[in-house]
């Protein structure tokens, strides 16, 4: 009983600690501009989560370094699908704003990997 009880907790302990791939990109300047920048799709994990994603971008894209947090939002899906028209969405609803958006590029080559933990 006591090894079906602990192989049972293990189980559960490796489940607990499992994390889903989900999808993110970060829009920058999205209150009021005066130009809105908006990543590419990321491909991340549960656990890394929007504050990671926002350092990340922030690292990754000069463009973005200089925005305040408060004006600095993560959005996050669970297809890449899902985030890719968003992406597309927003694009359009801040073109209707009349306001400039730039659609990042994917990071350089010379860029590292998004964490995944």
């Amino acid at each position: 009983m006591k090894h079906l009880l602990l192989a049972t907790l293990l189980l559960i302990g490796m489940a607990a600690t499992a994390q889903n791939t989900i999808y993110s990109h970060a829009i920058g300047n999205w209150r009021n501009g005066p130009t809105v920048y908006i990543t590419p799709v990321i491909e991340t994990t549960e656990k890394v989560g929007s504050a990671g994603v926002r350092a990340q971008v922030k690292e990754q894209y000069k463009d973005l370094r200089d925005i305040p947090a408060h004006d600095l939002d993560v959005l996050l899906f669970g297809t890449q699908e899902e985030a890719e028209l968003s992406r597309r969405t927003l694009q359009a609803k801040y073109a209707l704003r009349k306001l400039p958006v730039v659609m990042l590029p994917a990071a350089p080559a010379n860029t590292p990997a998004p964490a995944r933990h």
